[in-house]
């Protein structure tokens, strides 16, 4: 294996025979390589970043390939630290020259090329309001204020264009109406190394939209506009919401006038759009929330008792209606409505169901009413997801099988009858009992454990499926109307 010296000596031997090469290249170019010019354009000078390769010419040891500092200096052998940006190519291997050469007392006639390999080009900087701010890398040729924009990918919508000001690297400033310059309607102002060119933003100035529109808050004017016209202003805030009470909408000037404007009106170009300014607002109300349902109760011995809302007008006729018929065991002649005062008042539905009484009929309902339609004989109900819900009549015989039997069944697909409930009062005044029952092999005659013997005023109730596993949310209804057949007891 060939020792270190070895190794270094044919290295040199080789870069040798590489600038013999160059030499040869050059003479048969008819080029003088002590006074040649550079490879680069004559007026190139050097930059910082630039790299340089320095060959001397059969003398290795004295060639080498350099970068330019920052500063603009290099560091050479035979001259220490020299600073070579800003002059040319020619120029500096002339002092390479004189200072390898017979004045350095280095070489008899040496003969030096230099040659740029990494040229940095020159470079202008563009600030403010633009996409992309910072250093642009200038191609050759000329370099205008428009070009360097494009370069910097154009102005930002805040950017003012007739505003820029172009700091020179001589110290000076330029201003330049670049508005003017990319229309054509001016010469455009050249842009050289060192430069910068700023754009500023305009003063930007705003409207305010709150209310039931798509977005609130401030939306900004277009540069160097002094207005927004109010269709322009609802296209950029996503319009006026379904929720928008659009004929009461108002612009809150900025001098403290209010104006009423009417938005559907001018969306449907029926008048003209205003113009709103910096600083107006546009407040569009939104509709007053709708009042919340009320409701009345049907309870007793009905086909289909429950909570019902409550309209204007409704009558007791209505109400008797939407509960469905009365079972056989209903007592009409007895029917009780409890007001919201709790003011009580018996009246006999018997005419009024043979279509007698129209008095009796109209009579008016008012919000959470209760009505009580009670039974002759004793009963049970069964509620929920059931065919027929509703009262039935009790005897020593009445089990749970015989009830979802005469209710026409549990609802296919509906009813979840692992989790049927059995609410079972007591004694007056005592909390209900309440039973979880799984009746699901019930109806097929297996399971007699789960045939629970029925009791008067027993309430059974069929969940639905998904309603959930909260038992206190699936016989919330079936509670309600054991405590109302309690009252009915208690006052009859």
């Amino acid at each position: 294996m060939p020792d270190p010296a070895s190794r270094a000596q044919h290295r040199g031997k080789r870069r040798e025979r590489n600038h013999r090469m160059l030499l040869a290249i050059a003479t048969l170019l008819m080029v003088d390589v002590a006074t040649a010019q550079p490879i680069e354009a004559p007026l190139y000078r050097i930059r910082a970043a630039d790299t340089l390769d320095i060959v001397v010419s059969g003398h290795p040891e004295w060639s080498l390939t350099v970068t330019v500092r920052p500063d603009g200096r290099i560091t050479y052998p035979a001259t220490g630290e020299i600073e070579v940006a800003g002059i040319t190519i020619q120029e500096l291997t002339d002092r390479i020259t004189a200072a390898v050469g017979p004045e350095g007392r280095h070489l008899r006639n040496p003969r030096v090329l230099i040659n740029v390999t990494g040229m940095q080009f020159p470079t202008a900087y563009v600030l403010g309001a633009v996409q992309r701010p910072g250093a642009i890398s200038l191609p050759r040729g000329v370099n205008t204020a428009p070009i360097v924009l494009t370069m910097a990918g154009g102005a930002a919508p805040q950017g003012d264009l007739s505003e820029a000001v172009l700091y020179r690297d001589d110290g000076s400033m330029t201003a330049v109406d670049l508005r003017r310059e990319l229309a054509g309607q001016t010469e455009s102002t050249l842009v050289f190394a060192g430069d910068l060119l700023v754009v500023p933003e305009t003063n930007v100035r705003s409207v305010g939209v709150l209310g039931a529109v798509g977005r609130t808050g401030e939306v900004p004017l277009p540069p160097r506009e002094e207005s927004v016209d109010l269709l322009s202003l609802l296209v950029q805030v996503g319009g006026a919401s379904p929720a928008a009470e659009s004929d009461r909408a108002v612009i809150l000037r900025q001098s403290g006038e209010i104006e009423p404007v009417a938005l559907d009106d001018v969306v449907m170009r029926e008048a003209d759009a205003p113009l709103l300014y910096g600083g107006d607002v546009l407040y569009v109300p939104p509709k007053p929330p709708e009042p919340e349902p009320e409701f009345f109760a049907v309870a007793g011995a009905v086909t289909s008792p429950g909570r019902f809302e409550y309209r204007e007008g409704t009558t007791l006729a209505d109400a008797l209606a939407l509960a469905g018929q009365t079972v056989a065991a209903a007592d009409p002649e007895r029917v009780m409505v409890i007001r919201a005062d709790g003011e009580k008042q018996i009246v006999n539905v018997l005419p009024m169901l043979a279509g007698e009484a129209p008095d009796t009929a109209l009579m008016p309902l008012e919000p959470d009413d209760i009505i009580l339609i009670p039974s002759r004989n004793k009963s049970y109900v069964i509620l929920g997801a059931v065919a027929s819900p509703g009262f039935q009549p009790w005897d020593e015989n009445s089990r749970l099988a015989d009830a979802l039997a005469k209710a026409g069944g549990p609802r296919e697909n509906a009813a979840d009858m692992q989790r049927v409930m059995l609410v079972r009062r007591t004694e007056p005044g005592a909390d209900p009992t309440v039973l979880e029952i799984d009746a699901r092999k019930l109806l097929q005659g297996q399971n007699e454990a789960a045939n629970w013997r029925l009791q008067p005023g027993d309430t059974i109730y069929i969940p639905q499926k998904g309603r959930g596993s909260d038992w206190r949310q699936a016989i919330d209804l079936p509670l309600w109307i054991l405590g109302v057949l309690g009252t009915v007891e208690r006052i009859f």
